[in-house]
């Protein structure tokens, strides 16, 4: 197995490098509005908002293929923001398209897993607390149509704690797979392990955050602000992974043996 590098953005922060301009600071708590507000500090930020909407639109009419050139894409993402600590990120460049998708493959396959083992458990409960409150709803009258919102917000409370307890795991193995471009390396328990150890509770916060965030913002204008979160959202996601990565590796993580991308210090 190789060795993590000690130089380039792989580094842990703990590591002290040569100061040079534009660097920011290593990030030693969640910054949960800087994962938002970041993205808006690149000028080209709204033709990498574009690009990001365009990969979604794709995706109603092609499985798979966009959502691989967007993890690819921010993945990238993430290499520049350790590379500068957080204080800049590449721009989406449409000549790269080939190298987002083969880089996206690994993170989406992951992801995929994730995905089909939690819906098979998840569409046992709704089917459980839909069932029973649809019923009650029939036969109750009003006590009924009570009892079937209830049971809606129970699942959506499920949904929301079963979410967060997913990406406990998912979370390092999604970045493992994306920064060393290596399906089995995602499967590395031992590292999995000591990142779930000493980052489950930020893992759980940042997930907290962006769904509360996403469904306050949604209720607050009628679901309009849905046409410009869906490519909002693949940054934030990224930026958190960063903050989250960048603090494990303060708490003494171990670096991940990234494969370095062309062009990369």
């Amino acid at each position: 197995m190789s060795q993590p590098t000690s130089f380039g953005p792989f580094r842990s922060p703990e590591a002290k490098p040569a100061e040079g301009a534009g660097l920011g600071q290593w990030p030693t708590q969640l910054e949960y509005i800087r994962s938002y507000n970041f993205l808006f500090e690149n000028p080209n930020w709204m033709m990498n908002l574009l690009w990001m909407f365009l990969c979604q639109l794709a995706g109603q009419a092609i499985p798979l293929l966009p959502a691989m050139v967007m993890y690819g894409y921010q993945f990238e993402v993430l290499d520049s923001l350790l590379a500068s600590r957080g204080s800049r990120h590449v721009d989406f460049d449409p000549n790269k398209l080939g190298d987002y998708l083969g880089r996206g493959v690994w993170p989406v396959i992951v992801l995929l897993i994730f995905a089909l083992a939690s819906s098979m458990f998840f569409g046992i409960i709704v089917f459980v607390f839909m069932f029973g409150g649809a019923a009650a709803a029939e036969a109750g009258g009003e006590a009924g149509i009570v009892i079937f919102i209830g049971a809606l917000l129970i699942v959506m409370l499920v949904g929301i704690v079963l979410a967060s307890v997913v990406s406990i795991f998912s979370t390092p193995m999604i970045l493992r797979a994306g920064m060393t471009q290596q399906m089995g390396e995602a499967f590395n328990f031992a590292w999995v392990n000591d990142f779930v150890r000493k980052m489950w509770l930020e893992t759980i916060l940042s997930t907290l955050f962006v769904t509360c965030s996403v469904l306050g913002l949604l209720l607050v204008t009628c679901f309009l602000a849905g046409i410009i979160l869906g490519p909002v959202l693949p940054f934030v996601s990224m930026h958190l992974m960063y903050q989250l990565y960048a603090i494990y590796l303060g708490r003494g993580g171990m670096p991940i043996p990234a494969k370095l991308q062309p062009g990369m210090p």
